[in-house]
């Protein structure tokens, strides 16, 4: 009793700390964004084309995009934790209510990377690389289709009901 007790408080301390851990990275990315965001368009290097201001906005919504997801995992591993014992889900509980939500911001962030690609590559005229960024977003939308298919084949409400107690 007393090994088990002292595993479960190991393992709640030190996942508290890595939420913290990753909650503080987020933290930390939306204020160097912000920041250099502020500072290219101050700077100048914002205002002298369309594309450059683009470029800027983008790559802000996508440091933005990454910030969240590792928000999102600090938040699943501190809401992991802070179930009360004896009441854990189950693995497959677990995957189906947070799984989805987490790919979908990783999606999300991949797509928003195949833009700023796209605008790179433009902006240097290296459209040769253009098929990396198109790669890229091909993988996003495959990304998005297994989801999709994730989702229909194993609906959270269908998993929910068949785990009820008669």
């Amino acid at each position: 009793m007393g090994k088990k007790y002292l595993y479960k408080s190991w393992r709640r301390a030190f996942g508290h700390m890595f939420a913290l851990v990753f909650a503080l990275v987020s933290l930390g990315i939306v204020v160097s964004t912000v920041v250099s965001a502020i500072v290219s368009i101050f700077e100048g290097e914002g205002v002298s084309s369309a594309t450059n201001i683009a470029y800027i906005l983008v790559n802000t919504a996508t440091n933005f995009v990454v910030a969240l997801t590792i928000f999102e995992l600090a938040y699943l591993i501190d809401l992991e934790l802070a179930v009360p014992p004896g009441s854990e889900p189950s693995v497959t509980e677990i995957l189906q209510r947070d799984l989805p939500r987490f790919i979908g911001t990783i999606i999300c962030a991949v797509a928003l990377e195949g833009l700023i690609l796209i605008l790179k590559y433009n902006t240097e005229q290296a459209y040769d690389r253009i098929y990396i960024a198109v790669a890229v977003i091909l993988s996003a939308a495959l990304l998005l289709v297994a989801l999709a298919l994730y989702l229909k084949w194993f609906p959270l409400g269908k998993m929910l009901d068949n785990h009820k107690a008669p």
